[in-house]
């Protein structure tokens, strides 16, 4: 259909009225109207732009901000569709824009600008005409306006073919200016447009083969660009104005290049001297530097010399700036720094020797920033690969050698880049290359990184010797691959491979010679064979044998030095020893691969260190050559010196010496290098003295008797017979270095003893090796012994005795072999053991000299019960007493965590030693005789004490349960008394106790059954119930704790012998007693249980049973456990209902331990529960149903009082907590339930009352002030009353519904009680349907009562229960409905609005109900939209939305005859004030639709077409809620339309879940709307315009948004039919709206396409 022109909404007046609105004070308003104008433009600019131009041509004194706005707009339009523009138009655009441009006035040039601006656009086409207007305004002798200058500048660049043919004639009228021109502003904008004539210029020459127009040259300009640079650097350079310097030094840039060779060749020096002069003076640099390579590159274009005559100024200049730090967030910083490196190439290419020479003396200068700003330019010169480099490397490797000294990071960083560029390009080759590289390699060995200092944190660009040394590396990486330097680090980095000073870089080494060696050798088919007499300081083979074995001992070091040591070793088998190339090329592969399967945490130390042994030993058995065999000794002894400060390494290369010693059968060899391991070892190191020990104890497995002999030499030397002075006795301070070599002895006799051959060492014990070992670890104080007190002494003997020890246990003769002194030796470790502090664990003291007794009782003979009970006892003492490790609250985690390790270790020391006692003793006494020791530590007070004890009595059973052997075993006769112990620790507070008690119950019933002779843990046995209860002591609560013990005890009965229970009980009995009530307690209910279980076994025993619990009785501190005394109490309460109630409700509250208990043992039996329950529900009631204001005064009310109802919803708490109150609740659950909801909203009612001062009875101040009591809180104990007696009524669902929901609080709340008790009925409905007819016959009488609240509350309840199906499903919907249509006439307004609720409500819960109700249904709840009164929004929200839902259940034929009259009482409401009346009225109308293809369609279609406009403009509605309504109802009435592309668009693009836009979905509608309902048009227009003043912005936007999309696709044959005239006026009216959103929309309709 073709649509109408814009004449049709007066095109004119549109455009008028947005080029009049275009200044709006909203800068919203404002940029959407300037989108309108360029939207309408691109459709018909000449229109537009016409509309513009007349409306500034009429409107001469217009505001010079809205005469900008348009200009702007018609440089944008013009820009984008310059094509379509006519040249009449132009002409016109361009003589406005002119004249706009050079109007007098300075005080805004804004216009002015954006007039020029215009201009410019204008010249891509019209270059010529703009020409003619703008050069008329260029007249010789007169300074034109600055805007015309500027214009032209811009030009040349807009429309370079078009405009540099005519620069020649403009140039020539604009230099004659220049000498002019005084004023800074106008020196910047001839500047500017001659930096712009010359950048167009260079544009047009570059391009001269592609144009079409006379060609051309640079001679042709070249003069007057000339006379312009006269002009600019000779005179306006001087000026002050930075702005103008900038200019100037920008706009040289380009006219260098155009200057006259002969004239550039005499201009250099002077030009050249005047841009260096600017870096001095304000003016950026990346400018001058830009200018400066300009010049730079011109100069050498033309090949002048005098820019070598210039070197001495460039080069300190550019240095200078090169040097100068670059700015992160600078971006002209970093592009200046790129232009100075783009100098110094092209000064490279003036005078190589020059450059160079002036970098190379730079490098030796003070300032750290010189000489990383000559690093940097070297690197680039480097980089870049000039070929004139060639001659000058070696002077370039000569001057970089200089600075290898310097200290600085920084520099040391510029220093490795430079070095990684000269090796790319094979600098690196030449004489002194090497030492660059060994720059290298030292900065690889910088130490480890550690946290960085204060000061390297304030300065960020600090390099830390972490980043220094991980560049290195890399550059290293990168030099190994090129295949140039493989000559240069092969071999020469074998030199860096011994000396420890580069044992950080020795990964990087290995790796490097790893690389170049294989390569190398998969090059030639074999390896490369060394010259050692080629280098000096070429290592030899044993030399690096022994170096890279002694850094593969910690091979995770140093980034894995140890694993490249290892691939090296392979790489020079064959330098080491051609017989050992198979067998490393077999064996150090599966060493490689070990290190690939582990890493640094998971390495197991010792098998690695084994692995290593092997491999030596293997390398020297496959060497035949002894003499080699004791060079390696000789070189790994002269090895160890340099080792200072790697005690592991060094540890293990004593290791290596001893095993190779081993192999040696030369007497000398033998005795020099153990002279020389004992005299280089550094004795205060633990892991060097471990390390010498082994290796000698290594060598004695071959040499014992010479291994001895010269540990005896070595003590005889004087350093060892040293006696302490009589002034060192009174310091108490023995020699430490002499300690130490004592201390290094002692070890090495033991680890002689440890290896030496089985067969010799025996007779050698005691003489040979223990009397040594004594008498070094005393002192000699004037010819006495005395005991040291030196720790390092201590551990060593300690260690000393326990490898004595193990080796006379494991040798095979021991059994002949009597070791006289072990008495001795054991009482000494005791002493040390007592000495220690008992309450402090800092050394391995205890835990060794423990270890050392564990193997020393292995030995025999056996020790007596006597020495055995000693032992044990100063053990326990020792190991249980000091405090745990998380005590000390120490900062430092790694010392905290090595005290961890040291507790665990020596209470795992204990255990051993008591595991092997029990192990000479396996029997119950045994058992028992340890258990003596413990059992005393098992009730400490202190936890650790406990935990350690239980603990240990745990491992012991367990392993007494698996050495046990119950053939001829007897009986278990301490079982009792163990299991009596035991019990208590079951409820311990710590649950590390918990679980061991536990898991020893189990393990003693185990050991029982063994000793009954049944199977071990039969699955079906009770015993293993025990392992299912363990799993519950994670975090026991009461009622867990109980069943815990109950289950217990049941366990226990079932198994425990009967002889045994008497025992058991007295030792039960100690435990009611425990520092613990959770113990004493459990301790309570396990033996009730046991007593009621197997009370008849005691029957003799009773008397004296009750004694032992009289007498305990005094000492039971916990309530609990007198309480289990007094148990049965709850009998007496069937004999003597009344009076136990009576005492029991008066009572004070809240009640005590003692008063709960009781109540909770009337619940215990169901008939006494049910009786009592009731007759406290008869108080409450009774209470409830008073009238205050039937109180007589002076009578005596008969009502319960207030404080007797709180004490029974108290007494009834108690009861149904207990779970077995379950069938009297389920008894009395509707009479139950029914009254505590009342009393709820009484509670709630009195709150209201008293906090709004309204008096009350006495009788209920009462009860306030019983709800005032703190300790007394009436709301919390009802709703808990009520939980309980859900749950106990078998409807806990209920419970959790309203939790899930937060009911609870919303009934505590007086505004929203309605609301919870709304929510228990649904629950109700939901999870207690049984009940609910009972419920609902108990409450019908309160909806009538006098208490408002009550009637409040059922109206509620009803209210929700008619919204349930069950109401229906229980005969229930006719009652409930009769009584709200009653409740309608009551007084209180909240009870008719919630009756109105359920009057809706049936609907939804029982709809085929409503065809029966439908007359008083529909009059009641129309009857309510209509209500004047209070709460008349929520009654009329109410009604409205009863109405949608009773609608949606009744027949067209129902609602027939009142269809008017509701859609009548609905429609007002569409534009309330209120968002939920508006969204409940749509909603209602939206029902409505059922009934719409009945008789009923053309009445209710009539009132569609009515209402269509109100539904679309709430569509985009404020409220998310109406929107969503609106919604709803289009897509219910969009299949009545009779069109069905409508219907469609409505059902696809109005989904909640759609994202269409508002503006494109009134768009698609409207083109729709034209073509479906063209006679329908002019109704929605009017009502359209009608709500163009709604109250309501986002309508009256909406509005304008329809209006204007129904007027663009209007058909031409309805416009003139139409009101579009005014339409459009109102429109156009809208731009004035008080609302920016509405003048945006409107703004943006008048944007339209029009079509014309």
């Amino acid at each position: 259909m073709e649509v109408c022109k814009m004449e049709s909404c007066k095109a004119e007046a549109s455009l008028a009225a947005l080029t009049d609105a275009a200044f709006d004070k909203d800068e919203g308003v404002r940029k959407q109207i300037a989108q309108s104008l360029y939207e309408l433009g691109c459709h018909n600019p000449e229109q537009v732009l016409g509309s513009c131009l007349e409306f500034l041509l009429k409107h001469s004194q217009l505001v010079q901000g809205h005469r900008t706005a348009l200009l702007q707009s018609m440089e944008r339009i013009t820009r984008d569709t310059i094509g379509l523009i006519g040249q009449p138009l132009a002409k016109k655009m361009i003589a406005l824009a002119s004249e706009e441009m050079i109007k007098p006035g300075e005080a805004e040039v804004g216009w002015k600008e954006a007039a020029s601006n215009l201009l410019v656009a204008l010249g891509s086409r019209f270059s010529d005409e703009i020409l003619e207007e703008v050069l008329q305004k260029l007249q010789p002798g007169t300074l034109p306006q600055f805007f015309v200058v500027q214009t032209l500048g811009n030009l040349s660049v807009a429309n370079v073919q078009g405009i540099v043919p005519y620069l020649p004639t403009t140039l020539q009228t604009m230099l004659p200016m220049l000498p002019l021109v005084k004023q800074d502003n106008m020196k910047w904008v001839f500047t500017s447009a001659m930096g712009l004539f010359s950048k167009s210029i260079l544009q047009y020459l570059s391009s001269l083969d592609r144009t079409t127009k006379p060609v051309l040259n640079k001679d042709v300009f070249s003069q007057e660009i000339y006379a312009a640079y006269k002009i600019l650097f000779g005179n306006w350079l001087r000026n002050k104005d930075t702005k103008l310097r900038t200019a100037i030094v920008v706009a040289l840039s380009y006219m260098v290049h155009l200057l006259p060779s002969e004239r550039m060749e005499d201009e250099l020096p002077r030009f050249v001297a005047g841009v260096l002069a600017l870096y001095k003076k304000r003016c950026e640099p990346f400018y001058v530097t830009q200018c400066l390579r300009n010049v730079l590159e011109t100069g050498v274009e033309i090949t002048s010399h005098m820019l070598e005559t210039q070197m001495d100024s460039l080069l300190p200049q550019l240095h200078h700036q090169v040097c100068s730090p670059v700015e992160p967030a600078n971006e002209l910083s970093w592009k200046n720094h790129g232009e100075v490196l783009q100098c110094f190439t092209i000064l490279s290419h003036v005078s190589i020797d020059g450059l160079i020479k002036f970098l190379l003396q730079k490098l030796s200068n003070n300032s750290e920033r010189v000489r990383l700003g000559t690093l940097t330019v070297l690197d680039h010169i480097i980089s870049s690969g000039f070929k004139p480099l060639e001659t000058k490397k070696a002077l370039i490797v000569c001057g970089v050698k200089q600075a290898l000294q310097d200290n600085d990071n920084k520099v040391k960083k510029m220093l490795a880049q430079v070095i990684r560029s000269m090796g790319e390009h094979g600098y690196l080759l030449l004489e002194g290359g090497c030492t660059l590289v060994e720059f290298l390699i030292q900065q690889c060995g910088l130490p480890p990184a550690e946290s960085p200092s204060w000061l390297q944190l304030q300065e960020s660009e600090a390099v830390s010797d972490e980043e220094l040394r991980r560049l290195c590396e890399g550059i290293m990486g990168s030099l190994v691959t090129l295949d140039t330097m493989e000559d240069v680090l092969w071999p020469f980095l074998l030199e860096f491979v011994v000396p420890t000073q580069y044992t950080n870089a020795l990964t990087t080494i290995c790796r490097c010679l790893e690389r170049v060696g294989a390569k190398k050798r998969q090059e030639k088919q074999q390896s490369p064979i060394l010259n050692y007499n080629e280098r000096l300081g070429m290592p030899k083979p044993h030399t690096l044998l022994a170096r890279l074995l002694a850094v593969s001992a910690t091979p995770y070091a140093g980034q894995g030095r140890g694993l490249a040591a290892l691939r090296l070793m392979q790489v020079l088998s064959p330098n080491v020893h051609p017989e050992v190339v198979k067998l490393w090329d077999e064996e150090l592969p599966q060493l490689t691969q070990f290190l690939a399967e582990n890493q640094e945490d998971t390495l197991p130390q010792k098998l690695w260190e084994d692995k290593l042994f092997f491999f030596l030993s293997r390398t020297l058995e496959t060497i035949t050559d002894e003499k080699w065999t004791w060079q390696l000794s000789e070189e790994m002894t002269r090895h160890i010196h340099s080792y200072h400060g790697f005690p592991r390494e060094k540890a293990f290369l004593y290791k290596c010496v001893g095993i190779v010693l081993g192999q040696t059968s030369n007497k000398d060899v033998i005795n020099n290098e153990l002279q020389e391991m004992l005299l280089s070892v550094q004795h205060s190191e633990a892991l060097e003295r471990e390390g010498l020990a082994t290796g000698i104890g290594f060598c004695a497995m071959s040499h014992l008797d010479d291994t001895l002999a010269k540990l005896d030499d070595f003590v005889k030397m004087d350093i060892v017979k040293k006696t302490a002075s009589f002034f060192n006795i009174l310091k108490e301070k023995l020699d430490g270095d002499m300690e130490r070599v004592k201390s290094t002895l002692i070890l090495c006799y033991g680890y002689v003893a440890l290896y030496a051959p089985e067969g010799l060492i025996l007779q050698r014990i005691d003489i040979h090796i223990l009397d040594h070992i004594m008498s070094l670890s005393n002192t000699k104080v004037l010819g006495i012994k005395v005991e040291t007190k030196d720790l390092m002494i201590k551990l060593t003997l300690i260690k000393a005795v326990t490898l004595i020890a193990k080796a006379v246990y494991a040798n095979k003769g021991k059994h002949h072999f009597k070791f006289s002194r072990r008495e001795e030796v054991l009482s000494y470790m005791q002493d040390l053991i007592g000495g220690e502090p008992k309450a402090h664990l800092k050394t391995r003291v205890r835990q060794s000299a423990i270890n050392a007794c564990t193997h020393l009782i292995r030995l025999e003979p056996r020790l007596n019960e006597m020495e055995s009970s000693e032992l044990i006892r100063n053990c326990l003492e020792a190991v249980f007493t000091f405090l745990p490790p998380d005590t000390d609250r120490r900062k430092d985690t790694k010392k905290l965590k090595e005290r961890e390790v040291l507790h665990g270790e020596t209470v795992a020391a204990l255990h051993e030693l008591l595991k092997e006692f029990l192990t000479q003793n396996l029997s119950s006494e045994g058992l028992e005789f340890i258990f003596k020791h413990v059992q005393e530590w098992m009730v400490s007070i202190k936890d650790y004490e406990r935990e350690r004890a239980v603990h240990a009595m745990l491992m012991l059973l367990n392993f007494y349960r698996e050495r046990f052997k119950a053939v001829n075993a007897g009986t278990f006769h301490n079982l009792g008394v163990l299991v009596g112990r035991f019990v208590p620790r079951c409820a311990d507070p710590v649950l590390s106790v918990r679980y061991a008690a536990m898991e020893s119950l189990y393990t003693l019933l185990c050991i029982q059954v063994r000793y009954e002779g049944c199977a071990v843990n039969p699955l079906d046995d009770p015993v293993d119930q025990l392992r299912t209860i363990k799993d519950q002591l994670q975090n026991p609560d009461c009622h867990m704790l109980f069943q815990i013990c109950y289950d217990v005890a049941k366990v226990i009965s079932s198994k425990l012998p009967r002889s045994q229970l008497q025992p058991l009980l007295y030792s039960l009995f100690e435990g009611l007693s425990d520092f613990h009530a959770t113990c004493s307690s459990a301790t309570s209910v396990v033996m009730n249980t046991l007593v009621r279980r197997h009370g008849e076994v005691l029957r003799d025993h009773v008397a004296d049973i009750l004694d032992h619990l009289q007498a305990r009785m005094q000492t039971i501190s916990l309530e609990q456990v007198r309480f289990s005394v007094i148990y049965f109490i709850s009998l007496l309460t069937s004999q003597c209902m009344p009076g136990v109630l009576t005492y029991l409700l008066f009572r004070p509250l809240p009640h005590d331990k003692y008063t709960s208990a009781i109540w909770q043992s009337l619940a215990r039996e169901t008939k006494l529960a049910a009786a009592t329950m009731d007759c406290l529900v008869s108080k409450l009631n009774d209470y409830l149903s008073h009238d205050d204001q039937k109180d007589v005064p002076g009578k005596k009310p008969q009502a319960t009082g207030a404080s007797e109802t709180v004490a029974a919803v108290y007494g009834l708490s108690e009861m149904v907590s207990n779970p077995e109150s379950v069938e009297a609740v389920v008894s009395l659950y509707p009479k139950l339930f029914g009254t505590l909801v009342l009393y709820l909203s009484s509670v709630v009612s009195e709150k209201v009352a008293e906090s709004q001062g309204k008096g009350s009875s006495k009788r209920k101040r009462s009860g306030l002030q019983q709800q005032s009591n703190q300790q007394v809180n009436v709301w919390d104990s009802s709703v808990e009353t009520l939980k309980m007696t859900l749950v106990r009524g078998r409807t806990e669902e209920v419970v959790g519904f309203m939790e899930d929901e937060g009911a609870w609080e919303l009934m505590r709340s007086a505004e929203e009680h309605q609301h919870g008790v709304a929510l228990l009925a649904r629950a109700t409905c939901r999870h207690a349907a049984r009940y609910l007819a009972d419920i609902v016959r108990f409450l019908e009488p309160i909806l009538f009562n006098v208490h408002e609240h009550q009637r409040v509350t059922v109206a509620a309840f009803f209210s929700e229960l008619l919204a349930q199906p069950v109401a229906q499903e229980l005969r229930l919907t006719d009652g409930l409905v009769d009584n709200l249509l009653r409740s309608l006439e009551d007084p209180s307004p909240t009870v008719h609005w919630l009756s109105t609720r359920g009057l809706g409500n049936v609907a939804v819960g029982s709809p085929q109900k409503v065809p029966k109700h439908a007359d008083k249904l529909l009059a009641a709840l129309v009857s309510g939209l209509d209500r004047k009164a209070e709460l008349n929004d929520l009654v009329v929200l109410e009604a409205m939305s009863g109405l949608a839902k009773v609608l949606r259940q009744l027949g067209e034929e129902d609602t027939r005859p009142v269809l008017i009259g509701v859609i009548a009482a609905v429609q007002p409401f569409f534009e309330n004030g209120s968002e939920r009346l508006r969204a409940a009225a749509f909603t209602v109308f939206g029902s409505l639709s059922r009934f719409a293809d009945g008789g009923s369609r053309d009445v209710f279609m009539e009132h569609v077409h009515y209402s269509l406009v109100s539904l679309l403009l709430h569509l985009n509605d404020s409220s998310p809620e109406v929107t969503s309504a609106c919604r709803a109802v289009l897509r219910l009435i969009g299949p009545h339309l009779s069109s069905d592309s409508i219907c469609a668009i409505f059902q696809t693009d109005l989904l909640e879940e759609a994202n269409s836009r508002y503006w494109d979905f009134i768009g698609a509608l409207t083109k729709l709307i034209v073509i479906d309902f063209p006679d329908k048009v002019s109704l929605y227009l009017s009502s359209s315009v009608s709500f163009f003043k709604s109250m309501l912005p986002e309508i009256r936007g909406n509005a304008v948004i329809l209006a204007g999309f129904l007027l663009q696709y209007l058909p031409r044959e309805y416009a003139e039919a139409s009101a579009d005239e005014n339409v459009c006026v109102a429109i156009i009216m809208m731009l004035h709206d008080v609302s920016p959103c509405v003048r945006i929309k409107a703004a943006k309709v008048l944007g339209l396409y029009r079509g014309f």
